[in-house]
């Protein structure tokens, strides 16, 4: 089992307001020294631009390794968020595995966090941010549990659960691993870019279309 932290500010919230496990709960002890998580994090324009590559190239390469297609990626100009946060991939829309739905949520933050250490840049800081920044992630992981096994996705650091996300971001990592090369190749072109269409990311990345 491994330490799950509630972050102060689902625990502070009104005893009328219900906060999601999805919302509440990050691995990395919560970090509130700060206005906000930017200033948390601290990213130079550029070490933001690419980290928000880093996290849909992510998602995209693990959904397109397990056999699916993207339409799109966008990143966001510098300094706007869209509805998702600073970037985003459109998905078309398929069917499979359970399991491939929640590797490719849970791979944004898995390869943001791998980044950061690879890079430099880690910090207990900026590790906590790139789980809060994915809530609609894990939301969706929620919502593919619920919807496949009838359970809600847990957070108590089980390890050995197929149903905690402790385990699946294990499975993630595993499954980031061959194919991270192609996830760093295809962010530095999204970033240079900004908006990548499926077909060049698929071939971008490496897979046959």
């Amino acid at each position: 089992m491994s330490r799950w932290f509630a972050n102060p500010d689902a625990i502070a919230a009104p005893a009328d307001v219900e906060w999601a496990p999805w919302v509440r709960y990050t691995r990395m002890p919560p970090v509130y020294d700060a206005p906000g998580t930017k200033e948390v994090a601290a990213y130079t324009e550029e070490e933001q631009t690419l980290n928000s590559a880093v996290h849909e190239a992510g998602h995209a390469v693990l959904y397109m390794a397990a056999g699916y297609q993207v339409a799109s990626i966008t990143l966001d100009p510098a300094g706007e968020l869209s509805r998702v946060g600073r970037a985003l991939v459109d998905y078309v829309p398929a069917s499979g595995p359970w399991l491939d739905f929640l590797l490719k949520d849970a791979a944004g933050e898995r390869a943001e966090t791998r980044w950061l250490r690879e890079t430099g840049r880690w910090t207990p800081g900026r590790a906590w941010v790139a789980e809060r920044h994915a809530w609609h992630d894990r939301k969706h992981a929620d919502e593919v549990m619920r919807a496949c096994h009838h359970r809600e996705l847990t957070f108590n650091g089980d390890h050995d659960d197929w149903g905690d996300y402790a385990w699946i971001m294990d499975r993630t990592d595993e499954a980031l691993a061959p194919v991270w090369d192609q996830v760093l190749t295809l962010a530095h072109h999204v970033a240079e870019h900004r908006q990548v269409t499926g077909e060049d990311a698929a071939r971008i990345a490496g897979f046959a279309r």
